[in-house]
């Protein structure tokens, strides 16, 4: 089994990717809002004016990045999720397109999946 992590830039490739993802049978994983470091810097809550701006501005979370983790039971599987990602979002490799990583598990307890 693995842990993937599948980091988004863009907020809009989600849903497609998603929507693939099950086509594979990755049906289960946890969707999060994430800010890397260097939009944290530019939007810093502890000056009232800029928090204000990005509230105002930003009312849609857009400068959020969208975090997915997935446990995935088959390498195959995995591979078609890096795959779909990549067709979805672009090349990863690109700036502002995001990052994913995988995890080779050794213990899982709670994953239940029909086989």
């Amino acid at each position: 089994m693995y842990l993937f992590v599948l980091i988004l830039d863009k907020a809009s490739d989600l849903e497609n990717t998603i929507e693939k993802f099950r086509d594979i049978g990755v049906t289960g994983a946890t969707i999060y809002n994430s800010i890397g470091l260097g939009r944290s810097t530019l939007y810093r809550s502890d000056i009232p004016v800029i928090a204000t701006l990005k509230r105002i501005f930003d009312s849609e979370g857009k400068t959020y990045n969208r975090t997915l983790i997935s446990v995935i039971k088959t390498r195959e599987t995995l591979e078609d999720a890096m795959r779909i990602a990549q067709e979805v979002c672009g090349d990863f490799d690109e700036p502002d397109v995001g990052i994913m990583f995988s995890l080779k598990l050794e213990d899982v307890i709670g994953f239940n999946t029909p086989e």
